[in-house]
Parts: C-alpha cells; sequence; structure tokens
C-alpha cells in the first residue's frame, strides 16, 4: 500500500484540525521518523508549501534498495545519501560509515507555510560554538591547494571546514523551531528542510540549501549547477556590486566549468535535445550565488538517475574524480552527508516517475545528544584569494546561524544583512523575478550569449549518413558531452579506451575518422606507462593514416599527442596566463576557447618540416608566435582547447570541420 496522502491547507474546521493534529505529533517528545520540506515549484517557479511526511526510516547498503517500494501516486521515499557514497563509482573518500537511509513514506500532508510560522516554537540555545579551525589554516589549505599543478590545470575544488557547537536541551521540537526560523529568515532556498531519523540515537538535518542537484520533471531531466558567491557586504548589495561580481571572469569562469561537469552527467542519462539555459541569480537573505538549468529528455529511471548523478559538482569540483582525490588529500575527516545528497521519489498523477533532490548543504547536522555541526566550504582555483574564500565560509555560516536565531552564537567577522530588496535579481528559473530589466539583467543576458550556441539552441541532426566515429579515452576524464557533441554534429561514435586489447590496432584499421580526446597528465612523461602506451598509439595513426582516407583529430591532450607525433620541432612547456577561457585566432576565426590543460605545445616557425613526407599541416600559432592552439591537415588535426565546453563559442563548428 502507498502513502496517504493529506491536503490541509484549507480552513475548513476539519482541515485544522488535521493540521493541529499534525503539529501536535512533529512536537511531541518521541515522534516517529519525519520530515518537512518546503521545495522550489517544478520550474523554478516559486517556493512550494510545506509538505510533512512521516514514515519509517531504514539503513540500507546501497541505492539499489533506496526506490519506493511500489508504484502508487505521490512520494514514496526520501532517500539520505552520505557524501561516502562516492565509494560505489570506485572514488576515494574518508569513509566515516555515515549510513545510507531512507524514510518509507507513509503519510503525506501539505501544510499551508503560515501553520508553521505563526506557532511560538520551542527555545534554542547555544554553547561552545565555534569553528573547529581558525582562519589562518583554512587559508593555508587554499594556499596550498592553488599552487598545485592540478589547480593550474583547470582543477576547481569545494574545501570544507566545520563550524560545531552544542545544543542543551536538543529534542525534535527544537529542530522544529529551527526550521520555521528558516521558513520566516531565509529566502531563496532550493529546499527547506528538516529531516529526523528516530530511534534511540536518531540524527536531525535542518537546512536551507541553494542547490537543486537532479531532478525529472514531466519526463525530462533536469539538473542545475551553481556556482559563485556574491556576499553582501556590511553596508547592504547594491548594483554596482552586483555587476562588478557578475562581471569577474573568475567567478563566470567557475560556473562555466561546474556546468561542463553536470553537462558530462546528464548528457548520459538524456536522449538528444539537451538544453543549457542560464546563467540566473539565486537570492539568498544574506548572499547571492549564479546558476544555470540544463535538461533533456530523460532515458533513465529514477534510481538509475540518482545513481549516476552522484554527486553535485558544486559541493565537490570539477573534474568530479579529480576533486575528490583532492578532498581525500586536503580533508582529513570524513564529511558526514555534507555533500550528499537528499532525494525524494515517487509518481505523478499519470503514473510518471518523479525525482528530485538537493545538495546537503549549508545544513545544521545534529546528533542525539545536541552536538551540531555545520560544515561550509568555498570554491578553489589556481586564482583563488586564501583571504576571501575565508570570508566566504564565514558568510556561509553566518548566514545560516543568523536565520535561526536573532542571536547567533559568534562567526569570526561576521557579516551584518543589508537592508531589504536592494539587490535586483533575474528573472527565470532559480531567479527572484524582481527585475526583468535593467543593467543586471543586460549583463545576464550577454552572459548567455556568450555561451556555446550548441548547448543553448541546439542544432539539427547531419542529414547526410556518416561513417562512425572511434574516439579514443585516455583516461582520466569522463567524455559524455564530447560524444554527444560528436554524434550531434557528425553521426555514430564509439568509444575505444586506451588499455583495451589491441586498441591501438582497433584505430589504426578503422576506415572512419578517429578523434584523440582529452584527459590529464604530460604527454612527453617518460615515467608513466599511460602516456607510452597513448605515444605509441598517436605515432603509428599519424604514420599510417591514409592520404585522402578520413582524418584523425585530437583535443586537448589528444591533440598534444598527435603534434609531438607529427611535427618534430614541437615542445611541452607549462600553460601560462591566467584563466581558462582565452580568446583565440583559429585559422581565421576568433574562438572563445576552454583550455583546461596543464601543458602547452611551442612550436618553430610554420614550415617546419612534419614528421610525414605528405600532408603537411597548417599550424595556427597564439598571440606570442610560439603556443600551438591548433593544426589542420588532410589526414591530421586539432586543437588545444575543449570545444564540447558551455565556454567555447562555434565548439560544434570546430569539432565538425575536424571530422570530416
Amino acid at each position: 500500500m502507498g502513502p496517504t496522502h493529506f491536503d490541509v491547507t484549507g480552513m475548513s474546521g476539519v482541515r485544522v484540525l488535521d493540521r493541529l493534529r499534525v503539529l501536535d505529533r512533529l512536537y511531541g517528545t518521541a515522534p516517529p521518523p519525519f520530515a518537512l520540506l518546503r521545495r522550489q515549484r517544478a520550474g523554478g517557479h516559486g517556493p512550494g508549501p510545506v509538505e510533512v511526511l512521516f514514515g519509517e526510516m531504514e539503513t540500507v547498503r546501497s541505492l539499489d534498495e533506496a526506490g519506493p517500494a511500489d508504484a502508487s501516486r505521490g512520494p514514496g521515499a526520501l532517500a539520505l545519501l552520505p557524501f561516502r557514497q562516492v565509494a560505489e563509482h570506485g572514488l576515494r573518500c574518508h569513509d566515516d560509515h555515515t549510513p545510507l537511509r531512507v524514510l518509507r513514506i507513509s503519510e503525506h500532508h501539505v501544510l499551508p507555510e503560515g501553520a508553521l510560522t505563526r506557532r511560538l516554537g520551542a527555545p534554542v540555545r547555544w554553547q561552545e560554538a565555534g569553528f573547529t579551525t581558525d582562519d589562518a589554516h583554512y587559508e593555508g589549505l587554499v594556499r596550498e591547494f592553488a599552487a598545485s599543478d592540478a589547480a593550474r590545470g583547470g582543477l576547481n575544488v569545494l574545501l570544507r571546514r566545520d563550524y560545531t557547537a552544542r545544543l542543551p536541551g536538543f529534542r525534535p521540537a527544537v529542530a522544529v523551531e529551527l526550521f520555521r526560523r528558516l521558513l520566516t529568515t531565509e529566502s531563496g532556498a532550493y529546499w527547506t528542510f528538516l529531516v529526523h531519523t528516530g530511534g534511540e540515537r536518531p540524527t536531525t538535518l535542518v537546512g536551507a540549501t541553494p542547490q537543486g542537484h537532479v531532478a525529472i520533471e514531466d519526463r525530462r531531466v533536469v539538473m542545475n549547477p551553481l556556482c559563485g558567491t556574491y556576499r553582501y557586504p556590511p553596508h547592504g548589495p547594491r548594483t554596482g556590486e552586483l555587476l562588478a561580481f557578475l562581471a569577474d571572469r573568475k567567478e563566470s569562469e567557475e560556473l562555466a566549468t561546474t556546468v561542463d561537469a553536470e553537462l558530462t552527467v546528464l548528457c548520459a542519462l538524456a536522449g538528444p535535445g539537451v538544453r543549457v539555459e542560464g546563467p540566473f541569480l539565486r537570492r539568498m537573505a544574506h548572499l547571492l550565488h549564479t546558476q544555470c538549468r540544463i535538461s533533456g529528455p530523460s532515458v533513465a529511471s529514477a534510481r538509475e538517475t540518482l545513481s549516476r548523478a552522484l554527486f553535485a559538482s558544486t559541493a565537490v569540483g570539477s573534474p568530479f574524480a579529480e576533486a575528490c582525490r583532492a578532498i581525500h588529500r586536503y580533508e582529513t575527516t570524513g564529511r558526514g552527508y555534507y555533500g550528499g545528497l537528499l532525494a525524494l521519489m515517487g509518481r505523478d498523477d499519470r503514473g510518471n516517475e518523479e525525482l528530485d533532490s538537493a545538495a546537503v548543504i549549508r545544513t545544521l547536522d545534529i546528533d542525539h545528544l545536541g552536538r551540531a555541526r555545520l560544515s561550509v566550504g568555498a570554491t578553489v582555483g589556481s586564482r583563488s584569494s586564501p583571504e576571501s574564500e575565508a570570508a566566504e565560509t564565514r558568510t556561509k555560516a553566518a548566514a545560516l546561524l543568523t536565520a535561526l536565531t536573532t542571536k547567533p552564537p559568534p562567526v569570526a567577522s561576521p557579516l551584518r544583512r543589508g537592508p531589504a530588496g536592494t539587490v535586483p535579481g533575474a528573472g527565470g528559473p532559480g531567479g527572484d523575478g524582481t527585475d526583468a530589466h535593467g543593467p543586471v539583467h543586460d549583463v545576464l543576458v550577454r552572459r548567455h550569449a556568450a555561451l556555446s550556441s550548441f548547448w543553448t539552441k541546439g542544432m539539427s541532426a547531419p542529414t547526410a549518413r556518416a561513417d562512425r566515429v572511434l574516439v579514443l579515452d585516455p583516461g582520466g576524464e569522463d567524455l559524455t558531452a564530447l560524444v554527444h557533441m560528436v554524434t550531434s554534429v557528425h553521426g555514430p561514435a564509439e568509444v575505444v579506451r586506451y588499455e583495451d586489447p589491441d586498441a591501438g590496432g582497433t584505430l589504426s584499421r578503422h576506415r572512419g575518422p578517429v578523434l584523440l580526446a582529452s584527459g590529464p597528465g604530460r604527454p612527453d612523461d617518460p615515467g608513466s606507462p599511460r602516456m607510452a602506451v597513448l605515444r605509441q598509439i598517436s605515432a603509428s595513426l599519424v604514420r599510417g593514416r591514409p592520404p585522402g582516407g578520413a582524418p584523425v583529430a585530437g583535443v586537448g591532450l589528444g591533440f598534444q599527442l598527435l603534434a609531438l607525433a607529427a611535427l618534430p620541432d614541437a615542445r611541452v612547456t607549462a600553460r601560462t596566463g591566467t584563466g581558462l577561457g582565452r580568446d583565440v585566432e583559429v585559422f581565421g576565426r576568433l574562438v572563445t576557447a576552454a583550455f583546461r590543460n596543464t601543458y602547452a605545445l611551442t612550436s618553430g616557425p610554420a614550415g617546419a618540416a612534419p614528421a610525414r613526407r605528405h600532408d603537411p599541416p597548417a599550424l595556427c600559432l597564439g598571440p606570442d608566435g610560439r603556443e600551438l592552439v591548433a593544426m589542420h591537415g588532410a589526414a591530421v588535426r586539432g586543437v588545444q582547447f575543449r570545444p564540447e565546453s558551455v565556454m567555447t563559442t562555434g565548439g560544434a563548428d570546430v569539432l565538425r570541420s575536424l571530422l570530416r
């Protein structure tokens, strides 16, 4: 039997009585497992009502056991996924044994927000509150990571720090009061929530997260990549400062990097027709974020979608696997539920699967003794300022704590809340819709126009029948978004991993186009067995590709490997310059391109003799006249940048020219 649904939002006497009974259960001394949710409506059109879920809480071993028990209408299960679930994907983490829990929903009540906000709740007391590490320690971590080769190569990672406190006399009614305060004082959250696991040693999560993760809405899979934080200054937010934030190249590139990472996930879960919308503003009470909305036709079940989408890049970093390794190195303890997900699964009125999920950030994790932990973090990259990132963590902690109480526990250098309504927003999913025109709107429109039209507008499928493309996976990155673009601009594609038996022979014998994809690492590294195999494959392809045949092409690392095999004077050097996005000329066409590899190639004069007797490729050099940006010959071609990135304008056209 599925859950029982009650809508008690009306004002009839019976509904008011039902509402009071629900509230009495929440405020009781030993309530059953329950959850309170206020979720953003589907499509991003404002907050919904307060939902109350009662049921049985189970601990399960994997996501395979986490779905609803039947196909009944409405929400059937609420899953609490700890960060340690990344281990299911073979990724490293500190295993703190935080359980994967599922609330099997037996009752679903819908309440008006006022049913809670007008009720006087239990008192909340804070003791022994503060960060577990000081600013100097956190700034040192940021400084160390920002100077690393991984950061210089484009890795962004969210590094956390913990704020802890003790809540004497804590009981579930106190958690309900914290949730009530979030409803009245925090705005713009994707989910505002309370989850109480019940039992002898219950865990309680209370938070207001801006980050929606993956959802299935009307048979369409949706993700909401979010990155970039504007901290309201002490005098209150102002339009000029917001415009400066939106014009900050570092912030826009970090958002684009996050979108790229989530596109890689979404393309594996969606059919043709993936689209990027935004950026939009998500306005909170003390800060705001920039975010995009990406979506495509759903081709996987809710459970499979959730499993393959672990976790939000916003709470981890990108590229995802590298970011997990960095977290394992720079953070010394497990994350608990921080960076994990809350996921609500069920079916709509037509019987279609529904999924909604939110990242567990801006969340108090309270144990049965009233010990509370609030984990906060900043996304750190090569150009991060240690002082600024530390200030961002303080702001995030202060924002939630100020929302929870009018007399928050102390946070070092807190930022006071500015006057309400002084920050303009922008309409659209995740925006507050308060300013449909004006300078902020204009900046967001320009930023949208600067994104790859392949992702924002789409393109017609290839009309002519094309040869299958073999894509060499050099290891270390997910190629789903690249393959999605290949199939859209050219035709069918098949991935060959470099470690597959006879991978080189398979590629050499293929009569259609071959594309060497990108990945991490230095292409001429003499101590890397992986690079040795890749160099051997590349040299064989350059030597053996017949004139007039289908081309062999490369992007990123793949381009570097081919260039080293084809150009005797090509040399590997550390990439110089700041930023991932650069304006370059590619054979007469100006392109804004995403450069993500740690290393670059330099070359001598364009007329230098190639390693082949035929097909001397034309070379395209950077502004310094040395860095090799692209090459194009009848048989060997490539570009140093990533055509599949949302940052690369005209990337689809560039990729098409490489493959034909």
